[in-house]
């Protein structure tokens, strides 16, 4: 995620993700890089899936942060960590 160029993901694992207001519109085009690379990100994935497998798990993980992070800005309001 660094390295397209992301500032606020990713996060380390086992940590929760609390973006303030001020960050959602910042937040949001992160959380969309990954689908913009869900080939390249499912082909680096060492699961015992098939690839179309690994690709499938990464756009059911990515929409919880997306439906969050759309949610806060109708909101006017920040993410809060879980």
């Amino acid at each position: 995620m660094r390295a397209l160029g992301a500032r606020l993901l990713p996060v380390p694992a086992g940590d929760d993700v609390a973006i303030e207001a001020e960050e959602v519109g910042e937040y949001l085009p992160e959380v969309a890089l990954p689908r913009e690379h869900l080939d390249a990100i499912a082909g680096k994935t060492r699961r015992p899936r098939g690839h179309a497998g690994r690709r499938a798990g990464l756009v059911r993980r990515l929409r919880n942060p997306e439906v969050a992070a759309s949610r806060a800005r109708v909101a006017e309001g920040g993410v809060p960590s879980q």
